[in-house]
């Protein structure tokens, strides 16, 4: 009991903060089920909030994505400023605020919609599955927001498109290319862009955690100091 008290006194708002995002979640997923007229406009709100969430969590708390991903992801020996750094994150996260506005705006335009909603269910799968195997560690920056409001705020967004009319195959492809677009010019072309081993626009402390610190293959590679 003492473990566990000792841990809800130092995480109570963390905790909190998750069921909270679990009973969001899951209420949208019980609201929406057994109804076929669904506000779209919404629930893109809903998932637009939701992409800020997921924004706080892997750059404020506990904020260290950016340090995982250049480290883990690309392997680099300078995590601080490159491959990414806060010039291109900054871009390519406005891009995101961007898209997940859209169908906020056009509710009713399928190809806007579905892309917002089918990304954020793809975030789970990657803070949930690929970054863990890629650190060899349990948890990314992101998985929580992304599991328990994008995976279900998305759900229900394609449930509700599907109950105003069919997804037809051509809704697919363009839904594929908008999402494809948006990755291209909204994410890799901005960290790309920005990508300089000389840039200013280094990591701060808090976004590199432990990432900060040399590998294991590459101490074992540096050359011992001459005797």
């Amino acid at each position: 009991m003492s473990k566990f008290g000792d841990f809800y006194r130092k995480e109570w708002p963390r905790v909190g903060a998750v069921a909270a995002m679990a009973l969001g979640g899951a209420s949208v997923l019980v609201a929406t089920g057994k109804k076929s007229d669904l506000n779209l406009r919404a629930l893109s709100a809903m998932n637009s909030m939701a992409m800020s969430a997921h924004q706080y969590e892997e750059y404020v708390d506990p904020g260290y994505f950016p340090g995982m991903a250049n480290r883990t992801m690309f392997k680099s020996d300078q995590p601080r400023n490159y491959p990414m750094n806060t010039q291109g994150l900054m871009c390519a996260n406005v891009g995101f605020s961007v898209f997940y506005a859209l169908p906020v705006l056009f509710p009713k335009v399928k190809w806007l919609t579905l892309p917002a909603a089918a990304l954020g269910i793809f975030q789970a799968v990657g803070h949930g599955i690929l970054m863990p195997r890629l650190a060899h560690k349990r948890y990314s920056p992101g998985f929580l927001t992304s599991f328990f409001l994008h995976v279900p705020i998305g759900i229900a967004t394609i449930r509700a498109v599907h109950a105003k009319g069919p997804i037809t195959r051509a809704d697919v492809a363009k839904s594929a290319g908008a999402l494809g677009v948006f990755l291209l010019a909204g994410v890799i072309a901005p960290n790309y862009l920005a990508a300089d081993k000389k840039s200013p626009y280094v990591i701060p402390d808090n976004q590199m955690g432990v990432y900060d610190v040399p590998s294991e293959e590459e101490v074992d590679a540096e050359p011992e100091d001459a005797a």
